[in-house]
């Protein structure tokens, strides 16, 4: 039975993406003046007023005007939006964390509690080299890739969807590739030159992702671009953007359910972010040593308790090994908030890169570089060999 996955993305001018990157923006600059900062930031933002919401609880002091108005410098729209810094209004209405939340998160003993209940749920993937679902990784280089075609009109604000087919055998292709942008020229050739940077290539995709999906002649993608016609306005100038709306797009589309709630202006006290990475973070290293193809992890958690209440784990390979896999994480990896705090460096401020470029997705080739370790730590695959040693010598 044929099998279809829809994933989507969106541009660093979409207007949800932009009230994450406010959100993780501020929390930044709390961290830089406090490392041990609780927050969950709130944003919305339509057209050039910025609503800022939530609690934080920290030493630092910021000046959040200037912050928010920092974002949108960064955000290229066209003059006719009046987008820019010095035209954005800011309302704050962000309070103090409730001392009974913090009471449950800060114990005594320095121990690190969940804020809330919760479950999350993240996945790797063997079908790319960065580790994520096919459909999600064409869908985000796409997208981030017209997105940045400012020079050429295209963007900031813009969005992709790709609709991957799998048979009965497991073996994939694309059956369409949706791409919907602001553009300032005209409309047929401009749909041309995004088609023409898709079938050739722009995007970088690796050659075995080019030449099995994109160069495949029995199952050539249809392009379609701007169905609606032109797209002369965009950002928080056509649509309300809020912070969260975005969780399925952020994480691993179709392929994976969603648990929890968003990551985005959550310092790692708040299990929505630390123990969705943490997922990430082990199902990267399970698919790393080969076992499967792909990995599917789930962490849940009590309010004020800080270990987890339970761990699962799917697999479309081995799926008996999962009982020995667990009881391996439980024996070696600290899935406490403490835990994966200290393992993450829960205090350096990396969030706003995340919002900006995503939180999954880097290969085994970018992670050498220590500073791209240093902003996605979860993204290794340091304790690969270790399992699968385990694993071959338990039979």
């Amino acid at each position: 039975m044929k099998r279809t996955v829809v994933c989507e993305y969106v541009g660093f001018g979409h207007p949800d993406a932009v009230a994450d990157q406010v959100s993780d923006a501020l929390l930044d600059e709390f961290l830089k003046q406090d490392p041990n900062t609780r927050a969950g930031i709130e944003v919305m933002v339509k057209d050039n007023i910025v609503v800022l919401g939530g609690e934080v609880k920290s030493q630092g002091k910021i000046d959040y005007d200037s912050i928010v108005r920092s974002v949108f410098d960064n955000l290229p729209y066209p003059a006719n939006h009046h987008l820019s810094a010095d035209e954005i209004k800011v309302i704050n209405l962000i309070g103090k964390q409730s001392p009974e939340i913090s009471r449950g998160v800060d114990k005594e003993d320095g121990t690190v509690a969940a804020g809330d209940q919760g479950f999350v749920v993240a996945m790797a993937s063997n079908e790319t080299e960065d580790y994520m679902p096919l459909g999600m990784h064409i869908a985000k280089k796409i997208c981030q890739y017209v997105a940045a075609q400012t020079e050429l009109g295209f963007g900031p604000d813009c969005k992709s969807q790709v609709i991957m087919v799998y048979d009965e055998k497991g073996h994939a292709y694309i059956d369409s590739i949706l791409v919907s942008t602001m553009q300032q020229g005209d409309l047929d050739a401009d749909r041309k030159t995004i088609e023409t940077m898709i079938r050739h290539n722009l995007m970088g995709f690796s050659d075995y992702v080019l030449a099995k999906y994109f160069l495949c002649t029995a199952h050539k993608p249809k392009i379609i671009v701007n169905p609606n016609g032109e797209w002369r306005i965009g950002g928080s100038v056509s649509d309300c953007g809020v912070t969260g709306r975005k969780i399925v797009v952020n994480q691993f589309g179709g392929y994976c359910s969603v648990g929890g709630g968003n990551l985005g202006g959550k310092d790692l006290s708040k299990i929505d972010r630390s123990a969705a990475y943490m997922c990430r973070y082990i199902a990267k290293n399970i698919v790393a040593i080969g076992i499967s193809d792909m990995a599917k992890v789930e962490l849940s958690y009590m309010i004020g308790v800080p270990q987890p209440s339970s761990i699962n784990i799917e697999l479309n390979k081995n799926q008996d090994r999962t009982d020995d896999i667990i009881q391996w994480i439980k024996d070696n990896v600290d899935l406490s908030l403490n835990g994966i705090i200290k393992r993450f460096g829960g205090g350096y401020p990396r969030y706003y890169n995340t919002a900006l470029h995503g939180h999954y997705g880097k290969t085994d080739k970018e992670m050498q570089d220590a500073e791209t370790a240093k902003l996605y730590p979860w993204e290794k695959t340091d304790f690969a060999g270790n399992l699968g040693y385990f694993l071959k010598t338990k039979k």
